[in-house]
């Protein structure tokens, strides 16, 4: 049973992605896709355990749309949408909500462990839609997802994040952000994704 036919949601978190990204940008480099560093994304959202601490929780929300390389913001709205359109019609706003902010900001949260200051900041996108993935993939290996594009999408998304992580790491490892990030999707799949009753 499809509990929403047009992914409102998917299209929203897209939009907010694409121009609050490109806005922090401009604002920090005076251009779109300018570089900018990432300590230069703390004032916009970017954020260690110290903002956790102070209750800056605004922050865990922030933290996913903003980027430091716009190129790779394209590629996540992408990726959103393309996993959004899929899932949200499936699994409702609710859980494609709780999916996005829970999985992300775990996997984000835990990046900031992993990186020397000032380099620490949590930001980007890839976190939240890993745990999107994961979530797919629960629905296409239980026969629940169908579209053909399912598999397509899939390792569109899951394929090139790991595969750069083991490529340009240094132990040659995923990150382990992006891997709480999955595992975290497939828990709340386990938990929200129920298959629909044998008619």
């Amino acid at each position: 049973m499809q509990i929403h036919r047009f992914p409102y949601l998917t299209v929203i978190l897209c939009i907010l992605t694409f121009v609050v990204s490109l806005a922090v940008n401009y604002t920090i480099s005076g251009t779109l896709i300018g570089k900018i560093k990432v300590p230069d994304l703390e004032p916009f959202g970017g954020y260690t355990i110290e903002h956790l601490v102070n209750f800056e929780l605004w922050r865990l929300f922030a933290s996913q749309l903003i980027h430091v390389k716009q190129f790779h913001m394209f590629y996540n709205v992408l990726s959103l949408f393309a996993l959004g359109c899929l899932l949200e019609p499936r699994v409702g706003r609710f859980v494609l909500a709780l999916v996005w902010f829970l999985g992300g900001s775990a996997g984000t949260f835990v990046s900031t462990l992993m990186v020397q200051a000032p380099w620490n900041l949590g930001t980007g996108g890839s976190q939240g839609i890993l745990a999107l993935a994961a979530v797919g993939t629960v629905l296409y290996a239980s026969g629940q997802l169908r579209h053909k594009m399912t598999a397509f999408v899939l390792g569109l998304v899951i394929f090139p994040a790991f595969v750069l992580d083991i490529i340009y790491a240094e132990n040659h490892l995923p990150k382990l952000g992006h891997v709480v990030s999955f595992v975290s999707g497939l828990m709340i799949a386990a938990i929200y994704v129920r298959k629909p009753p044998v008619k």
